[in-house]
Parts: structure tokens; C-alpha cells; sequence
């Protein structure tokens, strides 16, 4: 194999799986770790791979939520899916948190046939849907709407008084959205929100993730909890997660719930 050759798939393995040490590339590509080191000097010139003592990594642009409103309908199919899979969680008598955002409004949306569910929000979309969908007899009990700022954006409500509201509350389960999931854990893209979906997370018996599979991979900025403070990540199959990020999520002690699109 030419060695341009053997640095595109090199290249390509370590942005699939996330790293690679020289030891198993070289015994991959049946080569010396001589030459697996020159290629990664090579390679790392890029700005896709970044060579590490023993291997490389790859290189993860940090993200940030687009505006809401490319939000809304970007993946809408796969949130809808998403929310619906999540809603099936939802029992009789439950106490949920429901973080905001587009997933949560997915899931929101998604709710039917239970009874005497108490919904703790910080999210004035998320309440106005759920209070609509009480009153027309999908299903019955309460929202509690938890005080703060209300961001015009979005209408999702933050601040210190927010989460300290949130820590009074025990509460069921919790639906968390994310900006990236990658082996670092959950992240979000601004540290009010991380620290809501942090407060949601530490208060409640049971944690769901609810993010497309499109944000694996990804970094961003603030970090809301590890793999194993949550109870599972419900996400799509349209992006495959690699076997490491796999191995991470269900050696901590998390489930990965895969939503078919099709």
C-alpha cells in the first residue's frame, strides 16, 4: 500500500473512532511503528488529527446551538421519534423534569394516556404545550413552571433562582437535551444551561438523554454530567456510534436506546 494510501485510512479511522494508538495501527496496516509514527507527523500537518504520546486523536470542532429557529426544524423527524420513543418511559403518578429545547418539545408533545403525571419545566414552550395537551384530555395532572429569566429566544426560563428551585424538587425522571455527547460525557453549549441539565440530572431517580445521533462525536463547551450519573441516552440510528464512545457509555452503566427512523 502507498503510504499516501495508508495515511487516508489512517486518517479516516481515527476520526471514526475518535483515537487510535500506534501500536494497533501498525498491526492493522501490518507495518512498523516507525512508519506509523512518520505518518501521524504527516497526517497531524492537517487539522483533522492531532498526534498524542503513543497514538493520535482526532481533532472535534467545539459546537454551539444554531438559532432556535433553524433549531425547530433541523432532524424535526428524528426529534419527533426521539420524543415519542422517550414519552413511552412516562408512567402513572410520575414526578418529571423536562429540560427545554426542541427535543424536549418533541418529547413533550409525545405525551399520552397517563395519569396524574406532575411535569417540573423551565421552559415556557415546553409548558404551554404540555398544558394544552392536559386540556384536551391526552392525558392528566399538573405543570409546575420553575421561576427565573425568561430568554426571548427560546422562551426556555434560566438563572441561579432556577436552579436552585430545581434543587428543591424529587423528581422521577428527567428528560436532559444535549449540544454534544462525546467519551468526555454529556455537554452543553452555554454554562447556564449545563448547569440546569447538571441540577436535573443530580435530582432525579432516573436520567434520559434525548439527543439526535448527529450530535455524537462532537464537543462543546461546558460539561453536564459523565456516562454514569445518567440512567440512558435515547438517540436515532441514522449516525452509527463507534465501538469506543459505545463501550464508554455501557461500561459506566448506561443504556443506549436506538430509535429506528425507518
Amino acid at each position: 500500500m502507498l503510504s499516501e494510501q495508508r495515511q487516508f485510512e489512517i486518517t479516516e479511522m481515527i476520526c471514526r473512532e475518535g483515537k487510535a494508538s500506534i501500536s494497533e495501527l501498525a498491526e492493522y496496516f501490518d507495518v512498523s511503528c516507525e512508519t506509523i509514527r512518520r505518518d501521524l507527523i504527516t497526517i497531524s500537518k492537517g487539522n483533522r488529527v492531532r498526534k498524542v504520546h503513543g497514538g493520535a486523536v482526532a481533532i472535534r470542532p467545539h459546537i454551539q446551538d444554531d438559532e432556535y429557529a433553524v433549531r425547530q426544524v433541523q432532524n424535526a423527524y428524528n426529534k419527533q421519534k426521539i420524543g415519542e420513543r422517550a414519552a413511552l418511559l412516562v408512567k402513572d403518578n410520575d414526578v418529571i423534569g423536562v429540560d427545554s429545547g426542541t427535543c424536549a418539545e418533541a418529547f413533550a408533545r409525545s405525551i399520552f394516556n397517563v395519569k396524574n403525571v406532575t411535569f417540573i419545566v423551565h421552559s415556557l414552550p415546553v409548558a404551554a404545550i404540555l398544558a394544552q395537551k392536559i386540556s384536551a384530555g391526552d392525558f392528566s395532572g399538573k405543570v409546575i413552571i420553575i421561576s427565573g429569566t425568561v430568554v426571548p429566544e427560546n422562551g426556555s426560563i434560566i438563572g441561579m433562582k432556577t436552579i436552585l428551585q430545581l434543587g428543591e424538587y424529587h423528581i422521577t425522571k428527567s428528560f436532559v437535551g444535549a449540544t454534544a455527547i462525546a467519551d468526555s460525557g454529556i455537554m452543553a453549549g452555554d454554562e447556564e444551561t449545563a448547569l440546569l441539565s447538571e441540577m436535573l440530572v443530580r435530582q432525579s431517580r432516573a436520567s434520559y438523554i434525548i439527543a439526535e445521533s448527529a450530535k455524537m462525536y462532537q464537543q462543546s463547551f461546558y460539561n453536564v454530567c459523565d456516562f454514569d450519573e445518567i440512567t440512558a441516552i435515547i438517540t436515532d440510528d441514522e449516525h452509527p456510534i463507534n465501538f469506543s464512545l459505545k463501550r464508554k457509555i455501557t461500561e459506566s452503566g448506561a443504556e443506549i436506546i436506538t430509535v429506528p427512523l425507518r
